[in-house]
């Protein structure tokens, strides 16, 4: 096969339109050079081209652009198209899960009805079979004649045998003489029933006998176990006790007579029986507290372990319960678009590095919150414990009672501040994980405009989890509040009179608890610097991708100005911030909070606002801006901030002043 030549072809291409040239011709123009004349023989027309192939290349090259831009379109709509998908796959899953649980309630409750039914029908069965005098006409019920439910008949025999009864004597709103078939009333069900009640208690009683003289224990329990349902058990207790030998030997049994009583004959004073007894019953209290006072004395140690180890379970059950949902997370926000035009984001981006096992650990302990409901398990399990000690140490002196409720408390102390701090540092990593994201998709007014495009999408989800760290923060904050204070209330409530009776027990716990309460507050202090970061750095990406040059350069100075696009995304974003902080933050520290962001929102938007140049109408349109972010400011922020926003909208009241003044000396000469 012959090989392709690219300058055989274009010849063939030029040959029809481009004349031979004789050498002689440009002998003298080139000066005889051998490398121009081989190059004019080859294509002599040559500059005639170049005006077309730079005009092709050039619109080529705005073709590459158009396309660019039209490829990143459609990447962001697929991926809004796909988030709604998911959303509204999201809410059917909801609404099938609803429904599943709906049916399975019916279906649970249609069964148990059922069974209730099948059981019904069983008694009806039952009690006619015990209501004929002369014989049941059908099928015997198989159950009071096997040995091996005599616990069920034994049960049911008692329910109907009550039945009957109340239907004779009209208990229960049931008529007297109720008829259940042909026969009359329940008369004869009620004495049957209570005929057949008294020969399984006798049948059960006799092979309770023979269990005891062998020594059979587990046959014992079973048949202790039913009859209890015959006089709560009272027929096998009085048969237990009158088998032992103490009260067999009525030589014994005379014996404790006279010890007790005092003569021989057993009569004796009351007065004297009851010192007698109560010398007896004090006694058996001393051969009870001494059996105890050994495991007593190491009580405070086994209670503490065993909050430890209820802490220690719990947190472990968290952890897996985070990990199995954050790998969920993972598989629902997978995106497609990983393999989109890779090689053309390659050209421009760098390539998203693999996610390693650090920083996916990392990811999932932060998507941990704080719970308040774990917090009030921890709470009840430490009021029991308290409650266990109060009894347990009632006879000991009050100082053991402080020592040891001075341990339960501070264990519980030192598990709530562990969680909510190491809460509010997960809480914090994942504010600082959003920055890294952030810093690598950041751009400004200076970053080319096909690179703004093609990092669009990926600016985006970092602005996303951005966002959702910060709501996941001031959630950390809020639950950490509730949290400590509902730690408070505890101690004050049911610690802390226990603790007066030791000195220094008091002012130890408290102090512990101020210690606990700082720790939490430093953590909150930087992760409420890092939620400010990640606000102002979100306004700062919104200003530089929508604030465009023409925004205050207005061709039709007729039209009345609206705001930009810019100046509503980012109110729109910060309004989000700022009602999520409302809900967090209380008090002084909501107002710190939003005093500062509205100085660093003033800030980016002087800084931005000096990048443009003004005409009239864009004054005007400035002056609608500026009158959006006062609106906002007071609506949210402080009245210091507020008054930032009105004293510049009185700088640019005026029309006539922006042909006089310029605006951007009048941004120029602000001090930010």
């Amino acid at each position: 096969m012959e090989t392709f030549s690219f300058d055989k072809f274009f010849d063939s291409l030029v040959e029809g339109i481009s004349p031979p040239i004789k050498i002689e011709e440009y002998d003298t123009a080139v000066g005889g050079s051998d490398t121009a004349i081989e190059s004019i023989l080859q294509f002599p027309e040559a500059p005639k081209f170049r005006p077309l192939f730079e005009g092709a290349r050039k619109e080529v090259g705005d073709l590459c652009l158009k396309i660019d831009v039209v490829l990143d379109k459609l990447r962001m709509d697929f991926v809004a198209y796909e988030n709604k998908h998911k959303e509204s796959f999201e809410e059917l899953q909801e609404g099938v899960e609803d429904l599943t649980e709906n049916f399975d309630r019916l279906d649970s409750r249609v069964a148990s009805v059922s069974e209730t039914a099948a059981e019904i029908g069983d008694q009806l069965k039952f009690m006619m079979y015990f209501n004929e005098t002369s014989g049941y006409v059908g099928e015997e019920p198989s159950l009071f004649f096997d040995d091996d439910r005599v616990a069920e008949a034994a049960a049911v025999a008692q329910k109907l045998r009550a039945i009957a009864e109340d239907s004779i004597s009209g208990v229960h709103g049931v008529p007297a003489h109720t008829a259940l078939n042909g026969n009359g009333g329940l008369e004869v069900a009620a004495k049957n029933l209570q005929a057949y009640c008294n020969e399984l208690e006798n049948r059960l009683l006799g092979k309770f006998d023979a269990a005891s003289q062998k020594g059979d224990l587990w046959t014992m329990r079973n048949c202790a176990i039913i009859l209890n349902q015959f006089n709560k058990g009272g027929s096998v207790m009085q048969r237990y006790i009158a088998s032992r030998p103490m009260f067999m030997d009525l030589e014994v049994m005379s014996k404790d007579a006279h010890a007790i009583l005092g003569t021989e004959e057993g009569i004796a004073q009351v007065d004297d029986l009851m010192n007698s007894l109560a010398s007896v019953y004090k006694e058996i209290a001393a051969c009870v507290e001494s059996l105890f006072k050994s495991y007593l004395e190491d009580y405070a140690e086994f209670e503490l372990t065993s909050l430890n180890q209820l802490h220690k379970a719990k947190v472990q059950t968290l952890l897996l319960s985070w990990k199995l949902k954050y790998q969920k997370t993972l598989e629902l926000k997978s995106c497609p678009l990983a393999d989109i035009s890779q090689s053309r984001r390659n050209s421009i981006l760098h390539p998203f590095s693999p996610v390693s096992p650090q920083r996916r650990n990392s990811a999932m302990h932060s998507y941990a919150p704080i719970s308040v409901s774990v917090v009030e398990e921890f709470v009840e399990w430490n009021e029991e414990a308290v409650t266990r000690c109060k009894l347990l140490t009632l006879k000991e002196p009050p100082g053991i009672l402080a020592t040891n409720m001075k341990a339960i408390f501070t264990c519980l102390l030192d598990q709530v501040s562990q969680y909510v701090t190491e809460g509010l540092e997960r809480a914090i990593e994942a504010l600082k994980e959003a920055a890294a994201l952030r810093e690598r998709f950041m751009f400004n007014s200076n970053t080319n405009r096909k690179v703004v495009s093609a990092m669009a999408v990926a600016a985006e989800a970092a602005s996303s989890a951005g966002e959702s760290s910060f709501r996941a923060f001031m959630a950390a904050i809020q639950s950490a509040t509730t949290n400590m204070t509902m730690l408070q209330r505890f101690f004050n409530a049911s610690v802390s009179q226990s603790l007066l009776a030791q000195e220094g027990a008091h002012a130890a716990c408290c102090d512990a608890i101020a210690s606990a309460i700082a720790d939490a507050e430093n953590a909150a202090l930087r992760g409420l610097q890092g939620s400010l970061d990640t606000v102002l750095a979100e306004v700062e990406r919104l200003l530089a991708a929508e604030q465009k040059a023409t925004d205050y350069k207005l061709l039709d100075e007729s039209l009345t100005p609206e705001p930009t696009t810019a100046c509503s995304s980012v109110i729109t974003f910060v309004t989000r911030m700022a009602e999520v902080t409302n809900g967090a933050l209380d008090g002084l520290n909501r107002e710190a909070f939003l005093i500062q962001l509205g100085y660093g929102l003033y800030k980016s938007l002087i800084q931005n606002w000096k990048r443009f140049a003004f005409n009239p109408s864009g004054g005007l349109r400035l002056k609608r801006d500026v009158s959006e972010y006062a609106a906002f400011a007071r609506r949210f922020m402080t009245p210091a901030v507020d008054e930032k926003f009105v004293l510049f909208g009185i700088l640019i009241e005026l029309r006539d002043d922006y042909k006089k003044a310029k605006v951007a000396n009048i941004l120029s000469s602000m001090n930010t």
